[in-house]
């Protein structure tokens, strides 16, 4: 027991010097977990100051509202198409001498179709002496009526889909 007491005091600085050392440890930890602290808030708050919790609502909010948006684009989109099916979307255009009197190709044979091969074909012969215009029905990508070869070559243009394509009649380019 008096090596006890001879090394009491031994015994006590070495407790104060491990107590000093557990304090400046402490005060590191807990500048280390201010410094976490803030750098966490200034993580989970935007720039205008809201919190985490608020701009998750607010993006949820312009989530379903630009989710609804589109839910609306896609049905006028949906309508706008089916319009669209109506509309001249096809056209084919033949142009030809129709008289031996006149040149320069201004007789002319012109398709226009819709989405579904519904439309006319106009044809315009022009003579140095006579113009003529006739008109025919497509329905369904056919027509009743007989079809000139120019009318023809239109109306394959414009069931292909091209637009305007120059066709080739009589060895000559249109």
């Amino acid at each position: 027991m008096d090596t006890l007491k001879s090394a009491q005091l031994y015994i006590v600085i070495g407790l104060i010097l491990i107590v000093l050392v557990q304090m400046v440890m402490m005060m590191a930890f807990s500048s280390r977990l201010n410094r976490i602290s803030k750098l966490m808030r200034s993580l989970f708050t935007g720039p205008s100051g809201e919190d985490l919790e608020s701009m998750l609502r607010r993006c949820l909010n312009e989530s379903s509202y630009a989710l609804q948006r589109c839910d609306e684009l896609d049905e006028r989109l949906t309508a706008v198409a089916q319009q669209v099916q109506g509309c001249v979307q096809y056209v084919g255009l033949v142009r030809y001498d129709a008289f031996g009197d006149a040149s320069g190709q201004q007789s002319f044979s012109l398709a226009m179709l819709d989405g579904h091969q519904n439309g006319a074909i106009i044809t315009a012969l022009f003579g140095r002496n006579d113009s003529r215009c006739y008109g025919k029905a497509v329905t369904s990508g056919k027509t009743p009526q007989m079809l000139t070869e120019e009318e023809t070559e239109a109306l394959q243009i414009a069931l292909r889909g091209s637009t305007a394509a120059p066709a080739v009649l009589n060895g000559k380019r249109s």
